[in-house]
C-alpha cells in the first residue's frame, strides 16, 4: 500500500473512483479542491491510496489557518461531508497516517474527518453535529403523505400567499445578496461570493439556485446539489419579515420534487449541532439523525 499526492494527471482516476465507492460522496470529487483554494486560499492536501496500480481510497483534505481557531486540518470545509473514502482498512490507515503528517507540518491543532462511517483504529468521535437524511422512498406523493402535518400545511400555505419558486444560475446574485445578509446578522463570517460562482463553474449540471417571489419581492433562496442518489441541502436563506408565508417550506418541497424526479433516493439536509432547534425542524420534516464527524 503506498500513498500518493493528488496531480492534475491523476484526477480522472481520481474522480472514477469517487463514482465506484458508495462510501464517497459527491463532495469527494476532485472539483472540490479547485472550488476551495480558488476562492478561500487555503491549502489543499489531497491524497489517494494504491494497492498496487489500482486506487484502494481517497482522501480530500484542506490545511486552514485561522485568527481565531488557530491551524487545523478540515474534510471538507465548508461542506457537510468529506473524509476517508477506502476500499480496507489498509487504506484508511494508510491516507489517515498521511493526513496527520500532512497536518503536523503545517502546525495544525487536530483533523476533523466529516464523515458517516467509522474508520480503522481508535480515532475520537464527536457526535456534537449530526447530519439528518430523509427517504424519497415512493415518490413525491408518498414523501409529502410522510411530512408532518404542520408541514404540509406550511407548504400549501406558501401557494396560497403566492409564493413562487424559480430555479436557474442566473439567480445567483439574488441567492448571495440575502445568504449574505442572513449570515452576517447571525454573527458569522460570510463565505466570499467567488465560493459560490466557482462552485456554479465546476459542476455547472449539478448545481440548483433556487429564488423564491412574493409580489416581486425576494422572499427566499436556496443552493443545492443533486447527484443520485444524493440531493444535497446545503445552503438556504430567508429574510426574517419574510418567514409568516413560510417560503421555507416552499423551498424544500420543490427541491424535494425535483430529486424525487431525478430519480435520488433520498435527501440530505446537512449538518446542525445535535438537539438544536435547526435538527428539530429536520425531524418534523421525517429525517432521521445520520452521523457525526470523527476527529484526531
Amino acid at each position: 500500500m503506498r500513498v500518493e499526492g493528488f496531480t492534475d494527471a491523476s484526477r480522472g482516476v481520481w474522480d472514477a473512483y469517487v463514482a465506484a465507492n458508495p462510501k464517497a460522496t459527491f463532495f469527494h470529487r476532485a472539483g472540490w479542491m479547485d472550488v476551495i483554494a480558488r476562492s478561500t486560499g487555503h491549502t489543499p492536501s489531497y491524497h489517494a491510496a494504491y494497492d498496487g496500480d489500482r486506487v484502494a481510497g481517497v482522501l480530500p483534505l484542506f490545511l486552514l489557518s485561522t485568527g481565531i481557531f488557530g491551524r487545523m486540518a478540515v474534510s471538507m470545509p465548508f461542506l457537510n461531508i468529506g473524509g476517508v473514502a477506502a476500499d480496507t482498512a489498509e487504506a484508511e490507515t494508510a491516507l489517515i497516517g498521511a493526513a496527520t503528517a500532512s497536518a503536523t507540518a503545517f502546525g495544525c491543532e487536530y483533523i476533523e474527518f466529516r464523515q458517516r462511517h467509522a474508520l480503522a483504529g481508535e480515532l475520537p468521535i464527536s457526535d456534537r453535529k449530526v447530519t439528518s437524511e430523509i427517504s424519497l422512498d415512493g415518490g413525491s406523493e408518498a414523501v409529502f403523505a410522510r411530512l408532518h402535518q404542520n408541514v404540509r400545511n406550511k407548504v400549501r400555505k406558501a401557494g396560497k400567499e403566492g409564493v413562487a419558486v424559480a430555479s436557474g444560475h442566473e439567480h445567483l446574485d439574488e441567492f448571495y445578496s440575502v445568504y449574505a445578509r442572513n449570515v452576517r446578522d447571525l454573527g458569522t463570517p460570510v463565505l466570499p461570493r467567488r465560493f459560490f460562482e466557482e462552485i456554479v463553474r465546476v459542476f455547472p449540471g449539478e448545481t440548483r439556485v433556487y429564488r423564491a417571489t412574493r409580489e416581486g419581492r425576494t422572499v427566499g433562496v436556496k443552493m443545492f446539489f443533486i447527484d443520485p442518489p444524493a440531493a444535497w441541502f446545503v445552503w438556504a436563506a430567508t429574510p426574517r419579515e419574510h418567514h409568516r408565508f413560510a417560503p421555507v417550506q416552499a423551498l424544500n418541497w420543490r427541491a424535494i420534487e425535483e430529486a424525487c424526479g431525478a430519480g435520488c433516493a433520498f435527501v440530505d439536509f446537512g449538518r446542525s449541532t445535535a438537539e438544536s432547534s435547526h435538527q428539530n425542524f429536520k425531524k418534523i420534516l421525517g429525517c432521521d439523525r445520520a452521523s457525526a464527524a470523527v476527529g484526531v
